[in-house]
């Protein structure tokens, strides 16, 4: 049995962070229906039209139209048996459509309502809109990467959005305990910010310790030597050593006693003060063999070191096919669609792919039947624009 089974969502959410949640939900087995207006969610055309499939399986979709009186209804008698409502509205938005906390919460007092924005429902920035990139440049992490005196980069996906979608669904899952043990739900505020604040999280101890801000190096860092991406005779190789026992480790298994006993490189506090002298030297001895020369002796003794792979290499690892972390799903007219698994392993409840993403208002008909419409009520809401789909 899936531990979120008769569970029901209704997940209102688009993009990246609010539909990663529900996504996560429905692969622990609850109902979740994707609420979306009648032309469907804006993101639906990118990838081909492969967007959406990839972020919403194992969910049903409704379609309604928010603005009329009809569509409203139709939300508000879906809130009255539900367990989650999420939105990801800009603050103030989902009360002008009639379905802010203060509203549903009197409608359902067990329901657990997940908020996704920006900035927060509090704070002087709470207004404004959210979006990943911009999080990034707020929280310092934009400025903090990239390559050593060249220019600020983006991080090369949407940490902060997926990071933000799991951190909602494991707010949702500690508030769904919480009911379990009072009978009464509550609201949750997540914010794209907050959980940015969260991931810089070594580096304002380290700023809070020494009042500095971090440096731009690559793949290395100002606080630890040797940790980067060196460049071999094939593919590049990244090693961390966090510690000194890492460094010993590294020489050790690399056959460089020289530099081991080199007192310059004693601990991490002599490798940072001589990293232009030690990292020359790596990268010389690198250069001289293979990255599977390399990986064959350091993964063996332990150390923390990984070839530095494109995505095409990820999907097509061996490692990858026996976690089951990529999954495909034939879709008509989009034909094979790749996305993530889901990353929560559960001995006792295996994710499967129970249904495929809906297409906009799929199961909108099913659902108001479920809620008490009957087929002429469901004809006339169609007639009037309210709602779409089959």
């Amino acid at each position: 049995m899936l531990p979120l089974s008769d569970t029901l969502v209704l997940d209102l959410t688009q993009a990246i962070a609010g539909p990663t949640a529900g996504q996560i939900l429905g692969d622990m087995g609850a109902d979740v229906i994707k609420v979306e207006p009648l032309h469907g969610e804006h993101f639906r055309p990118h990838f081909g039209g492969a967007w959406v499939p990839s972020m919403n399986r194992n969910k049903r979709g409704l379609a309604v139209d928010l603005r009329t009186a009809g569509g409203r209804d139709v939300l508000m008698r879906l809130v009255k048996k539900a367990d989650v409502f999420m939105e990801a509205f800009t603050p103030g938005v989902i009360d002008k459509l009639g379905f802010g906390w203060e509203v549903v919460s009197k409608e359902n007092t067990r329901l657990v309502y997940a908020s996704i924005s920006g900035y927060g429902q509090t704070g002087p920035y709470s207004h404004r809109a959210g979006y990943d990139p911009c999080i990034q440049a707020e929280i310092g992490l934009m400025e903090a990467t990239g390559p050593y005196q060249g220019e600020m980069c983006r991080v090369g996906t949407a940490p902060i959005d997926y990071s933000t979608g799991l951190a909602c669904a494991n707010g949702i899952a500690f508030a769904l305990l919480h009911r379990h043990k009072t009978g009464k739900g509550q609201r949750l505020d997540v914010s794209l910010f907050d959980v940015g604040i969260h991931l810089m999280s070594h580096w304002i101890t380290n700023h809070g310790l020494t009042g500095e801000n971090p440096e731009r190096m690559g793949t290395s860092n100002t606080i630890l030597c040797p940790l980067r991406v060196f460049p071999t005779k094939t593919q590049p190789v990244f090693v961390a050593c966090t510690n000194d026992a890492f460094w010993k480790l590294l020489c050790t298994a690399l056959g460089r006693q020289d530099w081991l006993a080199d007192a310059r490189f004693a601990t991490n506090k002599d490798r940072v003060a001589h990293r232009a002298i030690l990292e020359p030297m790596i990268e010389a001895f690198f250069l001289q063999h293979t990255a599977d020369e390399l990986l064959d002796k350091l993964i063996p003794a332990g150390m923390a070191c990984s070839a530095a792979y494109k995505v095409s290499d990820v999907v097509a690892n061996a490692h990858t096919a026996a976690r089951g972390s990529v999954i495909e799903v034939d879709y008509p007219g989009i034909g094979p669609v790749k996305s993530a698994n889901n990353p929560i392993k559960l001995s006792d409840a295996p994710v499967e792919v129970r249904r495929k993403s809906p297409m906009v208002g799929q199961h909108t008909v099913e659902i108001m039947r479920e809620v008490g419409y009957s087929d002429a009520e469901i004809a006339a809401l169609k007639e009037a624009k309210a709602i779409a789909g089959a």
